[in-house]
């Protein structure tokens, strides 16, 4: 059997357990031992997904996308399907990005803590889990028209490219035998999920059916006495019942289960004069400090563009953006409307005021970083949750994308 089912619990919801089994089928054809761990606590850290062969880790987060997908490493991510309906992935949670990034660093640190639990001291030594390797995969595929911008950190495919990427990819200090890697899900407390490596292999792998026995014996205790009224001929029934009408390549949404944490926000109160009777309304003020670095052909070099902070007034929207040149020309960076794009969750349009913007045209020579600000001449919508800040062009080749959460909005 090339790939082996295990779980911390059996997925609640149905379109996790589809997942498992459309993933756990399309890797039974491969030679290689895949083993899918599904489900699982890590140090109070609940972890979707996590795919190991001997010579790779994969850590997963995987979300079904029926439509345009727009995220980066900050702020929210969203959906906009073919009705034009914008949702948001993850609401009141982390966002993809952040999610697989938490998955990654709590389990390859508690593995590695374990080496030599399952390895002698000359093996450990040669392996490090933190060359595993972390992806966003949305499925069923990446739309076309969808902007997602993340760095060196995070994979980003499609669930068509999926088994490829799987096939060939290796993370470059891991080289377990098969003995080794079995010991994976073991020291993490899962359970194979007989039903389902029935259903993809037609035969319980020896190593699970082992396991199984030790726990009937009371060599391993079970931690969770319902595991084996979950797994019971009706669940199996549904299973086949999927895979027969292909609703089995259905995916599932991350439930991490721990607390969401906040966005970073900072709210501003500047000084009113005392002979203002009424105050006007408070700026807020979204701290965003993210930067895209990208080599650039107008500066013979790379270019970092940062969008630091972005400020609502009552009556405009005001963004300052730094600029630095790593390259040996001079670059320009027009702030205007032709250049940069914003627009809301719900499909709102917000247009730069280049007349307004200081400087019209950010301008950096060599080695040089320099910063401006652009203006909206109108206020944000009230029912807006997200921006999306795009750079068209210059000091870039193409298009760009910044996503931020309106502060104290939800």
């Amino acid at each position: 059997m090339a790939v082996q089912v295990w779980v911390g619990e059996i997925p609640e919801h149905p379109q996790e357990r589809e997942a498992i089994v459309a993933l756990a089928q399309g890797l039974a054809r491969l030679d290689d031992l895949y083993l899918i761990l599904a489900n699982f606590t890590v140090g109070g850290q609940a972890v979707d997904l996590a795919i190991f062969k001997r010579n790779a880790g994969f850590v997963i987060e995987l979300k079904h996308c029926d439509g345009r997908v727009i995220g980066g490493v900050n702020g929210k991510w969203q959906v906009v399907d073919a009705n034009g309906e914008v949702h948001i992935i993850n609401p009141g949670r982390r966002n993809p990005y952040n999610q697989v990034i938490s998955y990654f660093y709590r389990l390859s640190n508690f593995l590695n803590q374990h080496r030599t639990d399952f390895l002698s001291e000359h093996r450990a030594a040669e392996v490090d889990f933190r060359t595993c390797k972390r992806l966003v995969v949305i499925a069923p595929s990446i739309h076309p028209e969808s902007e997602i911008v993340l760095d060196w950190k995070v994979d980003l495919k499609g669930l068509d490219e999926l088994p490829t990427y799987l096939v060939t990819a290796v993370s470059s200090e891991i080289n377990l035998s098969e003995e080794e890697l079995l010991a994976i899900p073991r020291l993490l407390r899962c359970e194979p999920w007989h039903d389902v490596n029935l259903l993809v292999g037609g035969e319980v792998p020896a190593e699970a059916a082992t396991f199984e026995r030790e726990r009937q014996d009371g060599k391993i205790p079970s931690k969770r006495p319902a595991f084996r009224l979950l797994r019971n001929g009706l669940l199996a029934l549904a299973l086949i019942l999927l895979a027969v009408t292909g609703l089995a390549s259905g995916l599932f949404s991350s439930s991490s289960g721990e607390p969401p944490p906040q966005p970073t926000v900072t709210v501003v109160f500047p000084p009113t004069p005392n002979s203002r009777p009424i105050p006007p309304p408070t700026p807020q003020v979204a701290q965003v400090e993210q930067a895209i670095a990208r080599k650039s052909a107008f500066a013979d070099g790379e270019v970092v563009v940062t969008l630091r902070w972005v400020a609502f007034s009552g009556d405009r929207i005001t963004l300052t953006w730094a600029l630095e040149n790593r390259g040996l020309r001079s670059v320009r960076f027009p702030l205007n409307s032709k250049n940069v794009t914003i627009n809301d969750n719900i499909l709102n349009s917000y247009l730069v005021d280049g007349s307004l913007s200081r400087p019209a045209v950010l301008v950096a020579r060599p080695g040089e970083r320099v910063e401006g600000t652009c203006t909206v001449p109108r206020p944000i919508s009230p029912d807006a949750i997200t921006l999306t800040v795009r750079v068209l062009g210059e000091p870039f080749e193409e298009k760009h994308v910044w996503i931020l959460n309106v502060p104290g909005r939800e």
